[in-house]
This record gives structure tokens, C-alpha cells and sequence, in this order.
């Protein structure tokens, strides 16, 4: 019966210490809830899409913590969406505090390509749970504290200090996408001032480091340049592709913390 006790009163300590472990506060000085940016996607002058990022703007709580919900968009329009149609939706819940997600949702048809996701976070004991509701399977991954989702990844990116990175650097932000564990690294090239159709704006300016193959030829076959400001957010993006480039452009914004291009 002693023994019984003890196991008893051991494993429910272990599980009050799985679920009381401390997560680390990041303090958001970037984004807020109502931001919402659209960009053009364009292939040289032709219009072949559009994307949307957006901040909900409503207070939601997971489990008693305040989460961001967060939504992206995207979607093919024009000659494009007659011969490749794009419907795509990301959406990620993310902890307001430690900027880690609770749960992630992935609707694609890209082209008749149909993938469905839902991710559940649980972070107290480092594992995943993901519905593939195209396949009609449950599987529970484990994972490391911390880990976010493509999405969730982009908004803790932008919380973080850039004032003394290096040409050269990498940012390395340890993801969960596609059922695996991926690390996610930009190298900085620079900062550069860009034209836009806002005036000129100061940029921060990465090259994500990609996986070569069927559709990007080198590491740095994609370009990305954030607001140099206290907002850190995308204004343009050039992909270099087998059948040329591909870019998208900062179209509009709502609700930005900060006035675009200008100091925090």
C-alpha cells in the first residue's frame, strides 16, 4: 500500500511539473491586433495573385492564456487562376505572451493539390498532435519547447532586436511545418533602401536559406525585404524560379504600431 502512495503521489508531481513549467515572455514591440497587410503578386508586369496577413482584432484566450489569431491568405487571380488556381489559408493561435502557437490550420488547393492541417500545440509536454483531414489520420509528434509554426514563426521574427546584426549573420527560428521539424534560417545581406509605391523605405534585407530542387536552383534564390522600423514588416519579396522571378509587393496596410519607415 506504501508503495502505491509513493508511485501515486510521484507521478502526480511529475505531472504538475510538466504543466507548470515556465514559458519565457517576449515582449511584442512590433505588432498589434487590427494589422492586416495585402500584397500584389505579380510575375514581371502581370498581376498573378494576391496575399493577405492579418491580426484579428478580438481578444480570444487557449486554455485561459491570450492568444493572437492570426490569419494568411492567399489566392491566384486573373489568366492565373485559369490554369493554376491557388485558394490557400494559414492560420496559427499565438501566444500573446511567450509568441508560441497553440494551434495551426493549413487549407490548401494549389493546382488540385488539396492538403488540410490542424496542429495542437501542447507545450507543457513538448508534442504536437496533427489531423491530416485529407489522409484521415492522427499522429502526435514530439517537438522541441518553443517550436512554432511557418506562421507563427514570421511574428516572433519580427519581435526580435536587429540593431547590431551583421552582414552575413543567420536567424535561425526552429519550426514545425508538414508533419517535421525544420529549422528555419535567413541570412542578413544588408540593409537597403527600396522604391516603393509608399516612397522610399529603409529595409532590412534577408535571403531565406531554401532547399534546392524542382523549383529554386540556389539557397538564396529568394530575397526578402523588412521595414527597417520598429513595424518589421515585409514590403517586398523576390523569388528567382526556373521560369523566371516572381514578386510581391506591399499593396496595403492597416493598424501598423508605427508609421512605416520611420523610427520606433
Amino acid at each position: 500500500m506504501n508503495r502505491l502512495i509513493i508511485l501515486f503521489t510521484t507521478c502526480a508531481l511529475l505531472a504538475v511539473n510538466a504543466y507548470s513549467q515556465p514559458f519565457r515572455s517576449i515582449e511584442n514591440n512590433s505588432f498589434s491586433k487590427g494589422e492586416k497587410l495585402t500584397f500584389r503578386i505579380h510575375y514581371g508586369w502581370m498581376d498573378a495573385g494576391e496575399a493577405t496577413m492579418e491580426v484579428e482584432n478580438k481578444d480570444i484566450y487557449h486554455d485561459g492564456r491570450k492568444v493572437y489569431h492570426i490569419i494568411g491568405k492567399g489566392y491566384t487571380t486573373g489568366a492565373f487562376d485559369w490554369f493554376f488556381r491557388v485558394r490557400d489559408t494559414y492560420e496559427t493561435y499565438l501566444d500573446e505572451q511567450a509568441l508560441i502557437p497553440w494551434v495551426f490550420i493549413r487549407d490548401v488547393d494549389e493546382g488540385g493539390y488539396l492538403t488540410k492541417h490542424k496542429q495542437i500545440f501542447n507545450h507543457w509536454v513538448k508534442k504536437v498532435i496533427v489531423t491530416d483531414y485529407v489522409q484521415n489520420t492522427v499522429n502526435t509528434y514530439d517537438v522541441p519547447f518553443n517550436i512554432q509554426d511557418l506562421v507563427s514563426a514570421y511574428y516572433y521574427a519580427r519581435c526580435l532586436n536587429y540593431d547590431h546584426i551583421k552582414v552575413g549573420d543567420t536567424v535561425e527560428v526552429i519550426t514545425f511545418f508538414d508533419k517535421e521539424i525544420y529549422p528555419l534560417k535567413v541570412k542578413f545581406a544588408g540593409r537597403e533602401t527600396i522604391e516603393t509605391s509608399f516612397g522610399k523605405i529603409p529595409c532590412l534585407k534577408f535571403h531565406p536559406m531554401l532547399q534546392t530542387g524542382r523549383i529554386f536552383t540556389e539557397q538564396e534564390d529568394m530575397t526578402v525585404w523588412f521595414s527597417d522600423d520598429g513595424n518589421h514588416i515585409p514590403v517586398r519579396v523576390e523569388a528567382q524560379i526556373v521560369v523566371g522571378s516572381v514578386k510581391a509587393d506591399l499593396k496595403k496596410y492597416e493598424g501598423l504600431r508605427y508609421a512605416l519607415g520611420k523610427e520606433n
